[in-house]
């Protein structure tokens, strides 16, 4: 197979519309994909471009690629966090639910910079947390010469098999560009959700549950990420 072979199936997928899952996990949306394309392990070998590894992702309703879902580090912050900026919500439960950008200071007085490749988190009463870059890359770290990204959109639960996949984009990847992460923050693209709520039975600071942390991108800004970002279909 060429780079021509494998855009033509590629194409050949994406008429099809959505697919079954071929196995009930997170997993599936890539065994799927391998599954369609004949490929038993998750990278294939082209003679003009080399080893590629295979990934696939959903994406949601919004467009938005979840990048990762974890609390700043160090271990335990985000509680800190809370203790200092939650709020009593008007439902009574006390919050602290915001959005963070690298492009401007958000009611919290929160903005994420980058600085010796950790996203750090800014705030007045200057508490340390941060997520290192390499979080941005979890789950997409090429163990071959380049990576395959093919986007799906999905319907049906998650992870059950009765989920279906729609595979409607393709991007070749190739070399994390730390410049383009730097712009990239900065313009705003990146979204830092931290979501940590007190309990039902009360207002008391401490008791709380953290909903987790997420940090998201678009699907068309994510490739650009990358050196090198060709999209194929």
């Amino acid at each position: 197979m060429d780079i021509g072979d494998l855009i033509k199936k590629l194409k050949e997928i994406e008429k099809m519309g959505f697919i079954k899952t071929v196995r009930p996990h997170d997993g599936g949306v890539g065994n799927t994909l391998e599954s369609l394309l004949g490929i038993k392990e998750n990278n294939i070998r082209l003679p003009d471009i080399g080893d590629i590894e295979i990934k696939a992702k959903r994406i949601d309703s919004s467009s938005m690629l979840t990048l990762a879902s974890k609390s700043p580090l160090p271990r335990g912050v985000n509680k800190l966090l809370f203790i200092s900026y939650s709020h009593v919500a008007e439902d009574g439960i006390r919050k602290l639910y915001t959005t963070i950008y690298g492009s401007r200071i958000n009611p919290q007085n929160f903005k994420v910079i980058f600085e010796k490749n950790n996203l750090i988190l800014q705030n007045k009463n200057n508490i340390l947390a941060y997520w290192p870059v390499d979080l941005l890359f979890e789950g997409l770290k090429a163990k071959a010469d380049k990576i395959l990204l093919v986007y799906a959109e999905t319907k049906g639960k998650k992870g059950s098999m009765k989920e279906m996949f729609h595979y409607t984009e393709a991007y070749m990847l190739e070399g994390i560009d730390s410049e383009n992460v730097k712009e990239i923050l900065k313009n705003g693209k990146l979204k830092f959700d931290i979501r940590i709520g007190a309990d039902k039975n009360g207002k008391k600071i401490g008791v709380y549950h953290d909903h987790g942390t997420a940090i998201r991108i678009s699907k068309q800004d994510y490739p650009k990420l990358y050196k090198k970002h060709n999209k194929i279909i």
